[in-house]
């Protein structure tokens, strides 16, 4: 409540719309079910508001058409399943899967017609009216408090700095609630990833490349043996000092070169310039890097 009031003090103020972003289905389940309709039925003025999650959470009504001629079950246990959801379809007014609560969490099969982007036909879809994700995003766009989490949120955010569009409606202000997980969401949709394991992937499959030139061998085992080399030093120079676990942050003179006396002798240029970037970044706008 001490944020949703003003939230909606501030949209129907006409400041725009607000974005409540949490971390927890359980907690967008309660403001949407408890408190945000606790609050319309008190406040003097009305105002609207709606959620919006992940698209393979909504049903796509015309993979659902397509595998009712399409042999999608793994069992006869499935076939009372199925037909419930057809029924469902035809009823629900937001396609969301939550409301197969009676169902089993895990259908099989839900994979065959949910929503997902990478097979939506987008406006060329024949169901692109009364499609559900097309329903979602209307709804959204007439709401003054839209409740999303923060996946969702900060792939919008993502989509937006890449110039592909945007997930969420345009709003003004954002309400981060459950905040203390945004930093391994964020991470994954702004950072970049690398491991041990996928440098000792590399390493293996060079070893069982058939190569027949004994040149060119020779040199991928050198260049194998090199790679594994940097990358055990890459890996320890996180660690040295700093304890077996937790976060390792990059300092200067991380990857140095040192001297017997363990002074520093050169810095390589590649972290030099990455420390300078990371000091001198304006961290208010989200950044790929």
């Amino acid at each position: 409540m001490a944020y949703l009031v003003p939230a909606v003090a501030s949209a129907l103020a006409g400041r725009g719309r607000v974005i409540v972003s949490t971390g927890t289905k359980n907690l967008q389940e309660q403001l949407m079910e408890k408190d945000i309709p606790f609050l319309q039925s008190v406040l003097p003025k009305r105002f609207t508001a709606t959620y919006m999650k992940g698209r393979s959470n909504y049903l796509c009504l015309n993979r659902m058409g397509r595998a009712q001629a399409t042999p999608v079950l793994e069992g006869l246990d499935e076939v009372d399943y199925f037909e419930e959801v057809v029924d469902w379809s035809k009823a629900s007014q937001t396609g969301d899967r939550a409301e197969l609560s009676n169902l089993p969490e895990s259908l099989s099969f839900w994979r065959h017609i949910d929503a997902r982007s990478e097979t939506c036909l987008g406006q060329q879809c024949p169901d692109f009216d009364p499609c559900f994700i097309t329903r979602m995003r209307n709804r959204a766009q007439d709401a003054d408090i839209v409740v999303v989490n923060h996946h969702l949120f900060f792939a919008d955010l993502a989509l937006r700095n890449s110039n592909y569009g945007s997930v969420l409606p345009d709003y003004t202000a954002v309400i981060l609630d459950e905040a203390h997980l945004i930093e391994d969401v964020a991470s994954e949709y702004f950072g970049s990833q690398v491991s041990n394991y996928q440098i000792e992937d590399i390493v293996r499959d060079l070893g069982m490349a058939t190569i027949e030139e004994a040149d060119v061998d020779r040199e991928v085992t050198k260049s194998a043996s090199r790679l594994s080399r940097f990358a055990e030093n890459f890996w320890m120079g996180f660690r040295e000092g700093r304890g077996e676990d937790g976060r390792y942050p990059i300092i200067p003179g991380t990857f140095a070169a040192r001297n017997r006396e363990g002074k520093i002798v050169t810095t390589p240029l590649g972290i030099c310039t990455l420390l300078s970037t990371v000091r001198s970044r304006d961290w208010r706008q989200p950044s790929t890097s």
